[in-house]
């Protein structure tokens, strides 16, 4: 009797380890992998186009371009000109009067303060790695005899190009 106690015992306990080992439980970690793919701009814009007046004679920089650094082509958007110590006027009807400057920058003139009117022509994308021309004219009439007077500012909006 006692070895039929002990036999039932370990049948028992063995149906238990086969009961157990039929059911398990496992707990998996859950990795979260956040990626922003946000694309960046590069550019170097000018610092200053600058403008002299000499002899009455307006001069401006040849070497003026935008740069673009980044990996996607770049395209300026918009361009808007704000006065200074100059009234901004119309570079195509320019009246002449004091404290007045006018620009036209490749090609697109101003109309007064605010936005220039632009053409996709005038402004092309520019691809990774390459520059625009800022081929800039501007016309000037005199306040006073002034030395380096901020006369204006040019405010270039930039995108990416899609």
């Amino acid at each position: 009797m006692k070895r039929l106690a002990i036999l039932l015992t370990v049948i028992l306990a063995l149906s238990i380890f086969a009961s157990a080992a039929e059911t398990t439980t496992a707990e998996v970690p859950v990795t979260l992998t956040v990626i922003e793919s946000q694309r960046q701009i590069s550019v170097t814009v000018p610092a200053a186009l600058p403008v002299s007046v000499v002899d009455g004679k307006v001069l401006t920089a040849s070497n003026a371009a935008i740069r673009n650094h980044g990996k996607d082509p770049v395209a300026v958007t918009a361009i808007s000109v704000k006065p200074g110590a100059y009234d901004i006027g119309s570079f195509d009807h320019f009246s002449g009067l004091a404290g007045t400057i006018a620009l036209s920058l490749n090609g697109c003139g101003t109309t007064g303060a605010g936005s220039l009117p632009m053409t996709d022509a005038a402004f092309p994308a520019i691809e990774a790695g390459e520059s625009l021309a800022l081929r800039y004219q501007a016309k000037v009439a005199l306040a006073d005899t002034q030395e380096h007077a901020a006369a204006a500012s040019v405010v270039f909006t930039i995108s990416i190009v899609d």
